[in-house]
């Protein structure tokens, strides 16, 4: 009996350990090394082909990922249920094809499987492998490759996800175009392997090899894509093209010294270093995520760029997007250019001086369906804009520092510029918004008062985007000037403004002035930008020249704006030169912001009604640290930078110019740890978008 059991136990661990070889671990044995490999898919001259098809495919997409709100990115995120409901709307825009930028949830994997099998025509897929921020070692990128092909092939089970067990036993090979290694590289981490001489300066694979002119990095990737392709060639019998993500911090292009030093572009890789031999059946493709970089680039070229690619700029088309960039690429490379990435926010506050940010959806969409046109009209092989849906998790530079970074996905940050690249908004409310900025006082009724003084009525809601003020009273109109103001902190305020007296100090001004002067201003000591960003300005530290608690005047709210033009070398001697700028963001735009009217603005922020105003405020420009938890910015110079402080009411007051004494009153804030209302809503620029690739 004891054998017996001993043998059982045995078979078990045997049947364990090859499960976990097989599934999880890739190992195989091929037993067929001289059977016919099959390509779905081709990429040669300047197409992607399928089959034996003689007309390039019409690759237009959106790229995905997981994001909803309430859920971290290492959570499930969306469910099947999402993903068969977006992928619906993504093909009735007119999109063929997806570009999931890293390995996504099974239940991703399961609805396209289930999709494509009940669709008429389906999505197909480029899949890209990974956050290469970090991953620039060859076997983890050369691992991570390998799950991804047992992924597309429904041959995984991953044991140790943070997520849980992940079975993907799905094939989803007959709709996967192709394979990207990288997403934004780290320039650093390609200039260190470039300069690391234990690395290989040259690779010679059966799949691919590298020429002389290539750097250690290119034969990196050129080993890479070597073994991925050899593992899917032995062990699926199949092929597929396969290209590694550049952008313009790392192109083939070459900049002056002084020109390079300020972009940061001291790097160059280049997709035509690594060729493809004939055993490559599926062929290569040039992968571009694009964004605008520098206006006039063709000028900052070194000598002998510009010499190299002499023919090149002959006629080029510097009047579309990106100044001639995507002119160039299209002539420079001998294989299909595919863009897996570009996007522009439909958020209120941009991160640069040289755009026309920020841009409402209308012109969200009319700019996506501009630079989609001219890709195609140049020959790009693929256009894929970035994003399908908009992610609150996403942190931008000039407004990070002011919010919890572990509690980003419960609110709607208005301030935050890379969280409205989607196609699909997630709008407060349940099933509608709770309030929509037209001049209108429908959504409003006496429950929501919160303040009257002199004839006048405040009435307050609030959502996961911001608080919402309806104003209301007899003379309520834009020649009458008004002023609220709002008291966030118990630590620090401003009590007198003019000939105004507030109840309690308060930490905000609203000046209603008119259509186009109305803002939002911000006493000194709550001046989150002067903080933060104030020594990197002028050079001086904002520590050292400490606001008054209580006494500090009221100035706009401005926001840090990247400095991207490009000067000369007498320019630089001047200090100017090297500033962050700065805009005001506390300038409030009129408009009408419903979605369901004919003048829909988007970025539109207050609106007169008769005798009344509708406003919203995001969260973000009051100083909330995290409002779904009802934390507000502690004072910056008591802790020495931004901390959470618990709250639980606000004061807000309203005064005419010669009202002297204003009283204000307390509005409750509520949280929503666990009642997180959102809805999700096309954007116009998704039907701008649907027109334009349905014509």
């Amino acid at each position: 009996m004891l054998k017996y059991l001993i043998s059982v136990f045995v078979v078990m661990m045997l049947a364990i350990m090859a499960f976990y070889a097989y599934f999880y671990m890739g190992f195989f044995i091929d037993f067929r090394p001289n059977a016919t490999v099959h390509v779905i898919f081709r990429a040669e001259d300047n197409g992607i082909y399928k089959d034996d098809g003689v007309e390039p495919l019409l690759l237009r997409g959106v790229e995905v990922n997981s994001f909803v709100p309430g859920q971290s990115y290492w959570e499930l995120g969306a469910t099947k249920k999402d993903y068969l409901r977006w992928f619906e709307q993504i093909e009735n825009m007119g999109a063929t094809v997806m570009y999931a930028a890293n390995v996504m949830h099974s239940s991703f994997y399961n609805a396209l499987y289930h999709y494509n099998k009940t669709s008429e025509n389906g999505l197909m897929l480029i899949q890209g492998v990974g956050d290469t921020l970090t991953h620039t070692n060859k076997e983890e990128l050369s691992q991570s490759l390998r799950k991804v092909i047992d992924i597309v092939h429904g041959n995984r089970i991953d044991l140790l996800n943070e997520n849980g067990i992940q079975v993907y036993m799905r094939d989803l090979s007959p709709w996967v175009v192709g394979y990207t290694v990288g997403a934004d590289w780290n320039p650093d981490s390609i200039a260190y392997i470039n300069n690391n001489t234990d690395m290989p300066d040259s690779f010679e694979g059966r799949f691919f090899s590298t020429l002389e002119s290539a750097n250690r990095f290119e034969a990196m990737l050129a080993q890479v894509m070597d073994e991925t392709t050899s593992y899917e060639t032995r062990r699926f019998k199949t092929q597929r093209p396969i290209s590694f993500i550049s952008t313009p911090l790392t192109d083939f292009l070459e900049y002056e010294r002084i020109y390079a030093a300020q972009l940061r572009k001291y790097v160059q890789i280049d997709h035509e270093n690594v060729i493809p031999s004939e055993d490559m059946r599926a062929g290569v493709f040039a992968a571009y995520r694009l964004f605008h970089f520098t206006d006039n680039f063709l000028s900052l070229l070194t000598p002998s760029q510009q010499d190299i690619l002499t023919q090149l700029l002959d006629d080029l088309d510097t009047h579309c997007n990106y100044n001639g960039y995507m002119d160039l690429l299209a002539r420079y490379h001998s294989m299909p250019v595919v863009a897996v990435g570009f996007g522009i926010s439909s958020s209120r506050t941009p991160t640069r001086i040289d755009t026309s940010a920020p841009y409402n959806e209308r012109q969200q969409g009319e700019g996506l369906a501009t630079i989609s046109a001219q890709l195609e009209d140049k020959g790009w092989a693929g256009n894929i804009i970035s994003t399908w849906q908009d992610n609150w998790e996403r942190r931008t530079w000039n407004t990070a520092f002011a919010t919890d970074p572990w509690r980003n996905q419960y609110w709607r940050n208005l301030q935050s510029q890379t969280q409205g690249y989607g196609l699909m908004s997630f709008d407060p409310g349940a099933y509608s918004r709770p309030v929509l900025i037209d001049g209108s006082a429908d959504e409003w009724d006496e429950s929501h008062l919160a303040h009257t003084y002199d004839g006048i009525s405040i009435y307050t809601k609030q959502s996961v985007e911001g608080l919402y003020l309806l104003v209301k009273g007899d003379d309520i109109n834009p020649g009458n000037m008004l002023y609220l103001p709002i008291k966030i902190t118990p630590k620090s305020g401003t009590s007198i403004y003019e000939q105004l007296e507030f109840a309690k100090p308060s930490n905000f001004l609203l000046v209603l002035n008119g259509e186009t002067n109305t803002r939002l201003m911000v006493n000194m000591r709550s001046n989150a930008t002067f903080m933060r960003f104030h020594e990197e300005k002028t050079g001086e530290n904002p520590f050292a020249f400490v606001p008054s608690r209580w006494e500090s005047e009221f100035v706009p709210i401005m926001i840090a704006l990247q400095n991207h033009l490009i000067f000369t070398q007498n320019q630089l001697r001047t200090h100017t030169a090297r500033q962050l700028f700065s805009r005001e963001t506390g300038l409030l735009t009129h408009g009408i912001n419903n979605p369901a009217h004919g003048n829909f603005n988007s970025l539109a922020d207050f609106c007169y009604g008769d005798n009344l105003v509708e406003i919203r405020l995001p969260w973000m420009m009051l100083n909330f640290f995290d409002p779904s938890t009802t934390r507000v910015h502690d004072d910056y110079y008591d802790k020495f930078g931004v901390e959470g402080l618990s709250i639980n009411d606000i004061y807000v007051g309203v005064a005419r110019a010669d009202s002297g004494y204003v009283p204000m009153s307390p509005v409750r804030l509520k949280s929503w740890r666990g009642n997180l209302q959102f809805h999700e809503r096309l954007k116009l620029s998704y039907f701008i978008m649907q027109e334009a690739w349905r014509q």
